[in-house]
């Protein structure tokens, strides 16, 4: 069974796994609740809803850019991770492109090969270009 919900709606609830999408600077915390004090703090807790509702697994996801849609060309920007989430990084197992990576941050893999992030992405590039 899959339930979506929206954080603000997930006060009290739990699941065996749940899945936060776009953990990014601007979404989360949003840009329009940055304009008071009171406004980061209500995001803040949110956040803390949100990480704390799995029981079992808790996937967090968080772009790596943004594409913009408004004229031609390949326009985008990077996007940040949350600022919340900045702080508790270390706690994270992360995975970039479904491949498992080490709990330190490192791009240690298993088999000793380092993966970074310009790896990955000339990887994925290059993949672009094949027939």
């Amino acid at each position: 069974m899959l339930t979506l919900s929206t954080v603000h709606s997930a006060k009290g609830c739990e699941w065996a796994a749940v899945h936060l999408i776009h953990a990014a600077d601007g979404c989360f915390p949003a840009d329009m609740a940055l304009s008071t004090k009171d406004g980061l703090e209500e995001e803040r807790r949110l956040m803390y809803v949100a990480l704390t509702r799995a029981r079992d697994v808790l996937n967090v996801y968080v772009p790596l850019r943004y594409h913009h849609t408004r004229g031609t060309g390949d326009r985008h920007s990077y996007a940040p991770l949350s600022r919340f989430l900045s702080p508790l990084r270390h706690r994270f197992d992360e995975r970039a492109d479904g491949q498992p990576g080490s709990p330190d941050g490192s791009g240690e893999f298993l088999g000793g090969t380092t993966v970074t992030v310009a790896d990955e992405v000339d990887s994925l590039n290059a993949g672009l270009w094949q027939l």
